[in-house]
């Protein structure tokens, strides 16, 4: 899995992004243009997103995170809630979601 969003991180996001990224085994690209063919694109005007539909997503799902001026990319919708979140807190609540969908049995508090 993926996870691409068209603009960069900023610390203290940055090493909580690298983290949850090595633990979750989902890389994470900071790019200035997305091209990617069928992407999942998270929308707050999206289909919520759950565990368990997360777990059903093929292993090669890239997902599109926008920048802060929003994304034009064109996919599946689906939302992290009905909120907005700036692009960084969204890939960290991405991560640790599919986190929690690769590994259903892990202790919630012991990572």
């Amino acid at each position: 899995m993926k996870i691409i969003c068209p603009s960069k991180t900023k610390s203290p996001y940055t090493s909580v992004i690298d983290e949850l990224s090595k633990r979750a085994r989902v890389s994470v690209e900071f790019v200035k243009k997305v091209e990617v063919k069928n992407p999942i694109v998270l929308d707050e005007q999206g289909e919520t997103l759950t565990i368990k539909k997360l777990s059903s997503f093929p292993e090669n799902t890239v997902f599109v995170i926008g920048g802060p001026d929003g994304t034009s990319i064109e996919g599946l919708k689906y939302s992290l809630g009905q909120y907005t979140l700036n692009h960084q807190i969204a890939i960290i609540v991405l991560l640790e979601l599919l986190f929690r969908a690769k590994n259903p049995s892990h202790p919630y508090n012991k990572h």
